[in-house]
């Protein structure tokens, strides 16, 4: 699949989201009428991005209605419009704004127009955005750039893996040597206009302004040539006698040695100049993808993530193949920052950190232009990057599994103090009456002896009922129990949870509200023990004379058990906090609860799929809500 794709209409175009990039050049609506078409005969979304930069601000009338009516027509035709604003002319910045807007929204298609804007956006590369697209195809690998010329209006390619401008012509292609021979005409003519006008050796001024274009345009080879058929053609043609190489007067040899002088100068200079562009535009390549490379790495989180960047940034950066072993360590010979490469061809970077070496980065098939030390600094900054990554990975590993530490100490220390104030409450009782009994026995009254082993049972009681609630507890929160759901008749259930409640000494409180042939869906065992516990709970909280009273509820999508009493109510912020385990009451004056009834209530509704909530109203009233099984048919009720 071809990185850069430049083709008319909607052939070779994914179904996948396309990404329009318009901007203040004049051929903003032109973009959004071809988008518009091609959205007619494809699926998927669109993005119109709007890059408004500083040049914007100095464009026409004609250029900014042209911006105002491209947006209001991908408006109208349901396009996802995005602003972004930049204050600089720098294509770095416009180039990581289009890939971080095609990566975040799974980009298959981008769209960008060949107008020239009127600000160079790239040292020697043009006024033109399209430039870039080699740049852009490169960080977007899964998807494909479009360009669209404004005159004519179609798209035309600029070939896979293009460079920043066009290829230049080789030295045995009449391309090349077009330029040269078009400048020593064209001078020759302007001489030949002119020579009556000004001495002969103001002419050779004309010649050395085409060789310095040449040098421009072309390397020293040209140049130089370009200079001594100028020196030829000169003397050839307007030094006396004409048509002749043997000037009359010997100043001109003079005249000669001097244009060729400063036509050699002009021509290393030119040379070196367009050297160092090309230094600087590679340059500006490496620092480009070393952006990109760490605006990706801000959001990978995982080690894959980053080393799936790394081995991307290379293949994109110096065109090799690369993998990455974590955990490995580069031998004690293997320099830092490599010169040569390993026998087998491989080059290795450490990816070193505070904590130590986190890995090597390998490096196989490196091609020979890019085997400079300046590539090789390019991709030991690649690996730094990888590196601080990592150590941010781990650090972020670290800091979450000392949280996790931290719960779990919280929640043991919680469940440890929970556990020995109520355990040593009750076995105190219980060492207090026994030790009565054994040292006093013959000492205390029939009354006082029954009261003590009466205490003492009821200590006892209290123990099993915690140690119980705690079993239970672990097993449906370890998993350990699953619901065995059927339909049950709501008088059973009630009736059952009524019996656990103090033997159902207290059914005489308790005033029912259900119909009990009404049938609901859950797991009996589960749904009578949190209903028990439930009861217990308004029991402990309600004065000795309070009603409780128990509802059940069937509605379309769930029904709803609710058991209400007549105490004093949840304290404001307290609907969770009850659910907690061992959380008591302080201000209820009951301490014979274990703390551990709600928080059984929690998970048992949790294991319906159904959940419980807390709320004060003239009491406190607790609710369970469990929804409807969607694949079990529904019974009649047996009152039908």
């Amino acid at each position: 699949m071809g990185r850069n794709s430049f083709m008319f209409g909607n052939k070779g175009m994914k179904q996948g989201m396309l990404l329009v990039c318009v901007m203040a050049d004049g051929q903003a609506l032109q973009l959004v009428r071809h988008a518009c078409q091609l959205q007619q005969a494809r699926a998927g979304s669109w993005r119109v991005l709007h890059l408004d930069t500083v040049s914007a601000r100095y464009a026409s009338q004609a250029v900014k209605r042209d911006l105002e009516q491209a947006l209001q027509l991908a408006h109208v035709e349901g396009a996802q419009i995005v602003h972004s604003n930049l204050n600089l002319n720098a294509s770095g910045h416009l180039m990581a704004q289009i890939v971080q807007q095609a990566q975040g929204a799974m980009v298959s298609d981008v769209l960008l127009g060949d107008q020239a804007t009127g600000t160079v956006y790239w040292p020697g590369s043009g006024e033109r955005l399209s430039d870039f697209t080699a740049l852009l195809g490169a960080s977007l690998p899964s998807a494909q750039v479009h360009v669209l010329v404004a005159q004519p209006r179609q798209i035309r390619s600029s070939g896979q893996g293009a460079g920043w401008t066009s290829r230049p012509p080789t030295i045995r292609s009449w391309r090349y040597w077009s330029l040269p021979l078009a400048i020593l005409l064209v001078c020759t003519a302007l001489g030949a206009l002119i020579a009556d006008h000004l001495h002969p050796i103001n002419l050779i001024l004309i010649y050395l302004v085409g060789v310095l274009y040449v040098a421009l345009q072309r390397d020293l080879v040209a140049s130089v040539l370009t200079v001594l058929c100028a020196i030829l053609i000169f003397d050839w043609i307007f030094v006396e006698p004409r048509w002749s190489l043997k000037p009359a007067d010997p100043e001109y040899f003079f005249t000669f040695a001097i244009a060729l002088c400063v036509g050699l100068a002009v021509s290393r200079l030119a040379t070196r100049a367009r050297a160092a562009a090309a230094t600087a535009l590679a340059l500006a390549d490496r620092a480009q993808s070393l952006s990109l490379m760490a605006q990706s790495l801000s959001t990978a989180r995982t080690p894959d993530e980053i080393e799936r960047t790394l081995l991307h940034a290379v293949e994109r950066g110096v065109g090799a193949k690369g993998r990455l072993t974590l955990g490995a360590v580069m031998a004690p010979e293997a320099p830092l920052h490599p010169v040569l490469p390993a026998p087998d061809g491989t080059y290795r970077f450490g990816l070193d950190a505070t904590h130590g070496p986190l890995g090597v980065l390998h490096v196989e098939q490196l091609p020979a232009e890019r085997q400079t030390a300046e590539d090789l600094h390019f991709l030991q900054a690649l690996s730094n990057q990888a590196a601080i990554a990592l150590d941010r990975c781990n650090a972020d590993l670290r800091s979450q599994q000392a949280a996790i530490q931290a719960e779990t100490e919280r929640v043991r220390n919680t469940l440890l103090a929970g556990i020995s104030h109520d355990f040593r409450t009750p076995l105190t009782t219980i060492i207090g009456a026994a030790t009565t009994v054994l040292t006093q026995g013959r000492q205390i009254t029939p009354e006082q002896h029954e009261a003590l082993l009466r205490n003492l049972l009821d200590q006892a009681q209290r123990l099993q009922s915690l140690t119980s609630d705690l079993l239970d507890l672990a097993r449906l929160q370890d998993g350990a129990v699953r619901p065995e759901c059927e339909w049950c008749p709501v008088g059973e259930l009630v009736r059952d949870a009524l019996a656990l409640v103090h033997g159902g000494s207290e059914a005489g409180r308790v005033d029912v509200l259900a119909n009990e042939d009404d049938i609901v869906w859950c797991d009996p065992r589960l749904i009578t023990q949190a209903m028990s516990n439930l009861l217990i709970n308004a029991v402990q909280h309600s004065p000795p004379q309070g009603r409780i009273g128990v509802e059940v509820r069937l509605g379309p999508d769930d029904w709803a058990l609710s058991v209400r009493d007549q105490g004093l109510g949840l304290l404001p912020g307290q609907e969770v906090e009850v659910f907690r385990k061992f959380h008591r009451d302080a201000s209820a004056g009951s301490t014979s609860g274990t703390g551990l009834g709600l928080a059984i209530c929690e998970v048992v509704a949790r294991l319906h799929g159904g959940q419980v909530s807390a709320r004060s109203d003239g009491g406190a009233v607790f609710e369970l809500r469990i929804p409807w099984p969607a694949n079990e048919p529904r019974p009649l009720d047996l009152s039908e």
